[in-house]
């Protein structure tokens, strides 16, 4: 008895995948609520036709008239009739296993919500390819998540699903979060009311990745704005420091701060101060360069993805300008909360 929400706000060239996927799922789901969040395009006639014409009896168009994700999914909350509730986005196309992955997995009584992998769909263009290998990754081995830590327990909405009782106890999203923190908000809420989440690699959601520059950067920035959130409030206190190679962690020290000097830009920045002051740095500099060159032909490797010299060397600038984003998203965040986030 799983009810599937797909919120939804001006998704009228992607929503039509996302809808042949659920319908043409393994273990059909009870309901799939689709929830219109103030379309000014076609993407309402997209659904209602594919209703009529799939007689899909089991598909139901619903609007909300309150902007944003949170208040969207709510209202498919409140819709649903299932003993669990299924999220995904109007930009993905999940996997044709997707529900039959979700429900073996919360056969546990322990379990409150099951978050599956999430990939990029069709990864051709430079930036598809750079999203397919830096965006929402999940590891390949199935886990239990009972805690959330910053660095860890956090899963976004594309491929989450938590039984309807936990839902209606916790209020569902707070509708006072921003988008790209409003989800991981819910699973450290999650956490909090004792359950776990089990992580089921084998649930997978194919994800059309923002393929422009622009949209990278605000995706980024978002999400780096919604970490200062997430730290003021979920702890008391919290201090963690991320270096290349070594993680530390510990709420002994009265403070609320994540220090990341792992995102390729602060390197960058250290190594162009150290220039100022001595020019020979600038070889490290370059060397720098060449490394993120070697590390970005592993990782096409590992994705079994192809990309020309040129085209490598555009990922490495793509690194570089996200986590740019994502900092500038903290540093952001950091001021409005009173935390420090870089």
């Amino acid at each position: 008895m799983i009810s599937v929400v797909v919120p939804f706000r001006n998704a009228e060239h992607t929503i039509r995948a996302c809808l042949e996927a659920l319908a043409t799922q393994a273990m059909q789901p009870k309901e799939i609520i689709m929830v219109d969040n103030g379309s000014t395009d076609g993407s309402g006639e997209v659904v209602l036709a594919f209703i009529r014409e799939r007689n899909a009896l089991n598909v139901c168009l619903v609007k909300e008239t309150k902007i944003g994700p949170s208040a969207a999914r709510n209202r498919g909350i409140k819709e649903a009739g299932g003993e669990i509730v299924a999220f995904t986005d109007s930009d993905c196309v999940p996997d044709k296993h997707w529900l039959e992955k979700v429900e073996q997995a919360f056969r546990n009584p322990d379990t409150g919500a099951v978050a599956g992998r999430v990939r990029g769909l069709n990864p051709t263009s430079v930036i598809d390819k750079f999203h397919a290998m830096f965006t929402m990754q999940g590891s390949p081995e199935a886990q239990n998540f009972c805690e959330f830590t910053l660095l860890r327990g956090g899963f976004p909405t594309a491929n989450l699903t938590v039984r309807k009782l936990l839902l209606d106890s916790l209020g569902g999203f707070d509708e006072n979060m921003k988008i790209y923190s409003e989800d991981y908000d819910l699973c450290a809420r999650i956490y909090q009311a004792g359950f776990c989440i089990r992580y089921e690699p084998l649930a997978v959601v194919y994800h059309q990745h923002r393929n422009t520059l622009k949209g990278t950067w605000f995706q980024s920035f978002g999400f780096g704005k919604g970490h200062p959130i997430l730290l003021k409030r979920h702890f008391r206190s919290m201090v963690i420091l991320a270096l290349p190679g070594v993680e530390y962690q510990s709420r002994r020290l009265p403070l609320k701060a994540w220090l990341d000097f792992k995102g390729a830009d602060k390197k960058l920045f250290i190594l162009i101060i150290l220039c100022l002051f001595y020019w020979p740095a600038a070889i490290l500099t370059i060397a720098f360069f060449f490394y993120l060159f070697a590390d970005m032909r592993r990782h096409l490797g590992r994705r079994k993805l192809q990309a020309r010299l040129t085209e490598t060397w555009r990922l490495v600038l793509l690194l570089i300008f996200k986590s740019s984003a994502l900092s500038a998203g903290r540093i952001v965040g950091s001021i409005q909360n009173g935390v420090l986030c870089i």
